[in-house]
C-alpha cells in the first residue's frame, strides 16, 4: 500500500506554524528548541526550505532557537556596511547578514 502524498504547501504551512510557536514570547525555551528541531526535520525530510524570515531565528552553530533578548543578541551595525549582527548566547556563534 502506498503512502499518501504530502504537498509542499502543507509542509511549508506546518513549518511556519512550528516556527510561530517557537518564536511566541510566552513559549518556554525548552519547547521552542523542540519546535525548531521538528521544523528542521520536516524541512529536511520533504526537501522544502524553511522560509527566509524564519531561518534567521535558527542558530547556525547549535541549530537551536534564537529568541531576541533570551537566547540571542540582535544588533544593527553600520560599519563597514550596514548589517545585522546576531550572536547566540548558548554556543557563542556570531553571524552577520548584510542588508541595504
Amino acid at each position: 500500500m502506498r503512502k499518501p502524498r504530502v504537498s509542499r504547501r502543507m509542509v511549508v504551512a506546518e513549518i511556519i506554524r512550528l516556527m510561530n510557536l517557537a518564536l511566541n514570547p510566552g513559549t518556554p525555551v525548552k519547547f521552542a528548541d523542540r519546535y525548531v528541531y521538528l521544523a528542521r526535520r520536516f524541512s529536511m525530510k520533504y526537501k522544502v526550505p524553511i522560509p527566509r524570515k524564519y531561518r534567521i531565528f535558527i542558530c547556525k552553530g547549535c541549530k537551536r532557537v534564537l529568541k531576541p533578548g533570551a537566547t540571542a543578541v540582535f544588533r544593527v551595525r553600520t560599519r563597514p556596511k550596514k548589517h545585522l549582527y546576531v550572536k547566540c548566547l548558548r554556543c557563542g556563534h556570531v553571524y552577520r547578514r548584510i542588508y541595504e
